[in-house]
């Protein structure tokens, strides 16, 4: 062989050998994608936490997708997805999973829980979270993760909402279940339930008068350029609920299944403590671009939980699985 030929093979050997190196791995056998609604608050970071653990856990089996934003869909579109198992994991607040089991809308009653930490000791209460994480299974829902989101607070577009008299007669959007709606008429205004996109565009628009939110949705989606002023009357939490769609779930090998759901169930504490510290933020930006948070006059608050308080006993009377599960969550909580 010549020494041309033998630098030409060398150099060949050489190329191919540096090709090896970089040559990306094999893609995972499986992809999660992970659908929210909203952007950049909790429930896209618990998305992103699993695209940091599942491909190390799993040794790269899994690998995990996040849209937030709504690019996946509505949220009935996301729910249904996850049910069929075209989408693999949505986390919301569990009002939204209430269409699939009224128990999640159980969560919107006022004065469920005393504040954010009291409701995050309950939802970590061992046997209540695995019997809420389980509960939706025979529909197509896998539960991963249960944690306080944020408080609601109350937005009105055109006036601030100073007193309880500033309520009466506006249209508000909530998210449809019957506790937000008996919420709204005992504060005197009408409930509108509407997604987060007609939301921004009907508040900008005059089609509806104000929100029940969490500060993620003000400060994220700049509502401070619709409206300055929050309103905090600490009567409803927002809990949010993730799960995986059980369809997809069984279409893993055992093993690999049980690492996922346990892996996601782990970043439960994460969760709620990214939550909290969120809060602390994003309230602090809504004041820096303007905004305020207010309460109510003493009166007006005393005057509030009067009306409020007795509305998860009215809702959840006529209905025994409801009623139950209520019972449930009280019970609970009274250990805290």
């Amino acid at each position: 062989m010549t020494f041309q030929l033998r630098l030409a093979t060398f150099g060949l050997l050489s190329a191919i050998a540096a090709a090896a190196v970089v040559t990306p791995a094999s893609a995972a056998d499986f992809t999660l994608k992970w659908g929210v609604v909203t952007r950049g608050d909790m429930q896209e970071k618990f998305g992103h936490k699993l695209a940091e653990i599942l491909p190390k856990a799993t040794n790269g089996r899994v690998e995990v997708k996040v849209f937030p934003g709504g690019q996946l869909g509505n949220p009935a579109a996301l729910l249904e997805g996850v049910q069929l198992g075209t989408i693999e994991g949505y986390e919301n607040p569990a009002d939204f999973f209430s269409g699939v089991d009224a128990r999640y809308g159980t969560f919107s009653i006022p004065f469920l829980f005393r504040d954010t930490a009291h409701a995050n000791k309950t939802l970590a209460d061992p046997e209540l979270n695995a019997y809420i994480l389980d509960m939706a299974e025979s529909k197509g829902l896998v539960g991963v993760n249960l944690a306080v989101a944020a408080e609601s607070l109350y937005f009105g577009a055109k006036k601030p909402l100073r007193t309880l008299a500033d309520f009466k007669g506006l249209k508000l959007r909530v998210n449809a279940t019957p506790a937000e709606r008996a919420r709204m008429a005992a504060l005197g205004a009408t409930a509108v339930p509407m997604g987060l996109p007609e939301m921004i565009t009907s508040l900008q628009n005059g089609v509806i008068d104000g929100t029940m939110s969490g500060i993620s949705i003000y400060t994220n989606f700049n509502l401070q350029n619709v409206g300055k002023t929050l309103t905090e009357t600490h009567d409803t939490l927002l809990i949010s609920f993730g799960a995986l769609s059980k369809a997809w779930l069984d279409k893993l090998p055992p093993d690999l299944r049980k690492i996922v759901v346990d892996e996601a169930r782990k970043l439960q504490p994460w969760a709620r403590q990214t939550a909290v510290d969120e809060v602390v933020e994003l309230r602090g930006k809504w004041v820096e671009k303007g905004g305020e948070i207010i309460t109510l006059p003493a009166a007006d608050q005393a005057e509030l939980e009067k009306r409020l308080k007795p509305i998860g006993a009215e809702v959840t009377k006529s209905d025994p699985v409801l009623k139950a599960f209520y019972d449930k969550l009280q019970a609970t909580s009274a250990k805290y």
